[in-house]
């Protein structure tokens, strides 16, 4: 999971509070952290989507990748709040997210892998399974259907 103080690294101060600051108040007040950390947990549940198809969670460990991603995908969500102004460096926090929603989804088909130590194993697909043996089904036996 990604917290606030990842937050408060990956921006500075006065983009934070524009994202978040509807009061006014200049400072992180306690509703602007409130917003904060529940686009946090949004995104991180965004990336869990994605991940619960390929490994099992939680993870043992959370690579920088998938953290960067995580934080681009909570950017995002907060600068909706504001809303994105075509034409200006809001439009980056789009991009990033595009970027990030693709990563995610070559992560899940597996063609992106994160960088885990080797304890942290695919989990199992689910679904049907293959079993081998005599075809019940053929050319032959359905003929006279």
């Amino acid at each position: 999971m990604i917290t606030l103080e990842d937050l408060r690294q990956a921006l500075p101060l006065d983009v934070l509070l524009y994202l978040v600051d509807e009061e006014g108040a200049g400072v992180l007040t306690p509703e602007g952290e409130a917003r904060a950390e529940a686009a946090l947990r949004e995104a991180w549940a965004e990336v869990e989507s994605y991940l619960a198809q390929r490994y099992a969670l939680p993870l043992p460990s959370l690579p920088e990748v998938l953290k960067a991603k995580a934080l681009d995908i909570a950017v995002y969500r907060l600068m909706l709040r504001r809303g994105i102004r075509p034409g200006t460096a809001d439009e980056a926090a789009l991009t990033r997210y595009r970027d990030a929603v693709a990563f995610l989804r070559d992560v899940a088909v597996g063609k992106a892998s994160l960088p885990l130590p080797p304890t942290g194993e695919p989990a199992r697909p689910k679904g049907g399974a293959t079993v081998r043996g005599k075809r019940v089904f053929s050319r032959e036996s359905l003929e006279d259907f």
